[in-house]
């Protein structure tokens, strides 16, 4: 339940020597629920070691002729702005939605997802009641479990958490720093809803959007121009150093003949098309990807992936297996590209992933994106991590254009 607690939004109005140009405090609500810090994965105030965000990150970075280094993720001593992250669907608890004790499941996809933001800003990401792997299993191929009704009424509670939580989170904890809005899938979903229904209508939070970075679901824009579709103000990014705007994309192989008809990137309004926005590329072209890949994902994702490649960045898969002892994460730079493109047929907007295998060097040729149940799905469980390095690096450019334009 909330209990509403009014932050002065005109609070500068009452004071004459304020300075006029910086946004008021925006209104924010006291949560009973996520007052308890049991009720986040990550928060500033959580011990290290019960912040999901704070597990260990090496990455073994293969180049192509098969020298590794390892690149690790250290703390930046002093945080200027904030991470807001909501994580996709992820729970496998046996109702429609999930409860709110997180496992496994939770634990391990935020880190994965979320936790090399930890470098650029302060972390908070709530446990939400989201709707279930489980109901996701069942929906659209029978009703007789949940209907329509019931997985929509699961939406809805799913969004209410969230809201809940980042109102939480701007009246106690935020202190009017900008903010970083990420999320995947399911939780990049939410967050869209979030940013056109709180964030858009509030004048004093949309000055302090530093960029939401949302890959993993369909969003619309018009053809042509980066602002209308899915939000009223909010334009898509278009270059590094741009704030208070969107990436959002969804992945595939090239060649993958779900383009046809696929889940995600397609947007049957005339006039519009779903946003796609190449982290490292965002006025458009092909890039590298600085893809950092997991070993091992959380276990029920473990268990549905397709199997590709070798298991790892070596052809050999000894050699991987050795590996992965040391370090949890891997790079293979260089190997990995993509663009975004439209596919002929569908008009499917999609990030177009290459990898660039050679069966001569000692690097893997493949990697693995896809699950079984889901043809049309693409690569979407590797959506983040194809471009995970990019997404960070963009998060740090745009956080320090939003410092210095506040601090003018």
């Amino acid at each position: 339940m909330l209990s509403v607690l009014s932050l002065a939004a005109g609070l500068q109005a009452c004071t004459g020597d304020a300075d006029s140009t910086s946004p008021s405090p925006a209104p924010g609500e006291v949560s009973e629920v996520y007052a308890d810090l049991n009720d986040w994965l990550c928060h500033p105030q959580l011990d290290s070691q019960d912040d999901a965000c704070m597990g260990a990150l090496d990455t073994r970075v293969v180049a192509a002729d098969g020298t590794a280094t390892i690149e690790t993720v250290a703390l930046t001593p002093e945080f200027e702005v904030d991470c807001f992250y909501v994580y996709p669907t992820t729970s496998a608890d046996p109702g429609a939605n999930a409860d709110r004790m997180p496992d496994v499941q939770e634990r391990q996809t935020t880190l994965l997802q979320a936790g090399r933001y930890r470098d650029t800003c302060r972390m908070f990401a709530p446990v939400y009641r989201q709707r279930s792997l489980t109901a996701l299993a069942v929906s659209g191929r029978t009703d007789v479990v949940y209907s329509p009704e019931a997985i929509e009424a699961a939406n809805e509670v799913a969004y209410g958490d969230v809201r809940e939580a980042f109102l939480h989170y701007i009246a106690t904890a935020n202190e009017g720093r900008g903010f970083v809005l990420i999320g995947h899938s399911q939780g990049a979903r939410l967050l869209a809803r979030l940013i056109a229904e709180v964030v858009e209508t509030t004048p004093a939070l949309a000055a302090r959007l530093v960029a939401a970075h949302i890959p993993g679901t369909t969003l619309a824009q018009p053809v042509g121009a980066d602002v209308g579709g899915s939000f009223r103000s909010t334009p898509v990014c278009r270059h590094a150093t741009q704030t208070g705007c969107v990436v959002a994309y969804a992945s595939y192989r090239a060649d993958d003949p779900a383009l046809a008809n696929p889940r995600f990137g397609l947007v049957t309004e005339p006039g519009m098309q779903a946003i796609c926005v190449h982290p490292a590329a965002l006025s458009g072209g092909r890039a590298g990807l600085q893809a950092r890949l997991p070993f091992v994902l959380p276990p029920v994702f473990q268990a549905l992936l397709r199997p590709r490649g070798s298991g790892g960045p070596y052809a050999n898969r000894a050699d991987n297996v050795a590996a992965m002892v040391e370090t949890p994460f891997f790079a293979v730079p260089g190997q990995i590209d993509g663009a975004c493109r439209v596919h002929p047929d569908s008009g499917a907007h999609y990030l177009e992933v290459r990898i660039d295998a050679d069966p001569q060097d000692p690097r893997a040729d493949d990697y693995p994106g896809e699950f079984f149940g889901g043809d049309n799905w693409g690569l979407h469980l590797a959506d983040v991590n194809l471009a995970q390095a990019d997404l960070v690096a963009l998060a740090r450019s745009q956080a320090r254009q939003y410092l210095t334009a506040q601090a003018r």
